[in-house]
């Protein structure tokens, strides 16, 4: 259920979060870092301050050695007194109602707190620039963003000539959630050559019915739901008349790197890309 972990700390994003990115004041450079946030963890650890990282929260699983350190609470409910247990001096978080509470208390401690946002590619952009000026390394920052770029344009170019294919991306069999606008989902879905048609639903996590997704006919249902509900094979059988269950065209998509705005974002966009353009 990682990966929809994630994905539910976005939802509750679109209902209120902590606010825009706010940088730590001035002063001497950050040693121990907590991060509480996957994306944010790759992101230390791709601009090469992984040795400065003391603690994560429990969804931190990428690279290996995030994963391997100490686990301050979860994605959506960090435990403070686990937080300044590691003793840090700068913790990145991104911002949720559910730990909002938390990221204030570790404020009236006196501990530094970066908030950087990760819903869309231009949060990961901010954040990028962001956590590396606060480390004291924008010139990695620099190089880790133009790289992305450049990977992303890459497969941009690999299905540039390609007829754009009709995409449904779902998240969540039971209720039926599915990837709508203003995600970085869509955003991937459309660099991989593909039109969401949730795009226009109205909310960022939609739950949609199967009337909807008859009425939408998508070519391509990716199916990037985790644990155990029902496949998504199972879920749409009786949609025969939908493009996608008539030919055969349910993917599974099982990568965190669709969910998380961070590095592997070209790695995400790739999979999309070959799942939904395999000639």
């Amino acid at each position: 259920m990682r990966r929809w972990a994630v994905a539910a700390g976005w939802l509750a994003l679109a209902l209120g979060g902590c606010g825009e990115p706010v940088a730590p004041p001035a002063g001497r450079l950050p040693r121990r870092i907590v991060v509480l946030a996957p994306s944010a963890a790759e992101t230390v650890f791709a601009l090469g301050a992984g040795d400065r990282v003391v603690g994560v929260c429990g969804q931190c699983d990428f690279p290996a050695q995030a994963a391997a350190l100490p686990k301050v609470g979860g994605y959506l409910a960090p435990s403070v007194e686990s937080v300044l247990g590691v003793q840090p001096d700068l913790v990145i978080a991104v911002p949720s109602p559910g730990n909002r509470e938390a990221v204030r208390a570790l404020e009236r401690a006196g501990v530094r707190v970066l908030v950087v946002q990760d819903r869309q590619l231009d949060d990961l952009w901010t954040s990028i620039h962001t956590i590396a000026e606060a480390l004291g390394i924008p010139a990695a920052g620099d190089r880790l963003a133009a790289g992305i770029r450049g990977a992303l344009d890459a497969v941009r170019a690999r299905v540039g000539d390609r007829p754009r294919v009709r995409v449904l991306l779902v998240v969540g069999h039971s209720p039926l959630i599915v990837a709508g606008g203003g995600t970085l989902q869509g955003e991937l879905v459309e660099i991989a050559g593909g039109t969401n048609v949730a795009g226009d639903v109205g909310t960022a996590w939609p739950q949609v019915s199967a009337e909807l997704v008859v009425d939408r006919a998508p070519d391509v249902i990716l199916d990037a739901a985790m644990g155990t509900e029902a496949g998504a094979r199972e879920l749409f059988a009786a949609l025969t008349t939908v493009p996608a269950v008539a030919q055969g065209r349910i993917v599974a998509i099982k990568s965190d790197a669709i969910f998380r705005a961070g590095p592997r974002v070209p790695e995400g966009a790739a999979l999309l890309a070959a799942a939904i353009h395999p000639e």
